[in-house]
């Protein structure tokens, strides 16, 4: 570039005027347009960026908030009481032989009974077992006893005569077992008629009991002491 050319660009540099300026005087040629200070572009800026962290924040404590109600959502399904259901909500089916000696395993005094049927009580709604039955019989020197056992596996079943178990008059604890019973009277035979019910490790048991001893004690002796 030579010496004329060099003299020309710098006479125009001088001569350029300031943006804000020049915008100043010709502002009425722009209408629609403003002349923003850097200042105010900036402050705009920040108030955008604040907006969008508040966003940010408001949303990721309502993505919390479900987090939260979603996994409490089992433990107040849980919370909730199951209804009482009856008869009509079971049905019977054949006890099998080895859910019979699982049985008397867990409960071993049963086993000084001789079983002649039994059977088990599932819900129609999902199978699960509610109530098991079995007829035994027991033979001593001074008496013969014909006895229904019922364990209960829901405690929400209603069988027909469960009112009556929680009317027991008599009551006894004999090695941790909570008894109680009482005598209903002479059944179809001639046979005192007793109802008892037994509880022991969250096991209860529903007990109907014919012989022909007016006393139910020795019965009780042979069973759980």
């Amino acid at each position: 570039m030579g010496k004329f050319e060099r003299k020309i660009r710098k006479q125009m540099k001088s001569e350029v005027e300031d943006f804000d300026v020049w915008f100043e005087k010709n502002q009425e040629k722009f209408p629609g347009f403003t002349n923003i200070p850097n200042e105010e572009i900036e402050q705009g800026s920040e108030i955008k960026v604040k907006k969008k962290k508040a966003w940010i924040i408001t949303m990721g404590f309502f993505l919390a908030v479900i987090g939260v109600v979603l996994c409490f959502i089992p433990l107040m399904m849980q919370g909730q009481t199951p209804t009482l259901f009856g008869d009509e909500a079971v049905y019977q089916t054949p006890l099998k032989s080895s859910e019979q000696k699982a049985i008397l395993r867990e409960n071993p005094f049963l086993a000084q009974l001789s079983y002649t049927n039994s059977a088990k009580l599932l819900k129609t709604d999902d199978d699960s077992l509610a109530f098991v039955i079995m007829l035994g019989e027991l033979e001593t020197t001074e008496d013969y006893y014909f006895v229904t056992v019922q364990l209960e596996y829901n405690p929400y079943y209603e069988f027909l005569s469960k009112p009556t178990y929680e009317r027991l008059k008599n009551q006894t604890e004999v090695n941790g077992f909570t008894i109680r019973y009482d005598l209903l009277g002479l059944d179809a035979d001639e046979l005192n008629w007793y109802r008892m019910s037994t509880e022991k490790n969250g096991q209860k048991i529903y007990w109907e009991i014919h012989c022909f001893e007016e006393s139910i004690e020795q019965f009780i002796d042979l069973m759980f002491d």
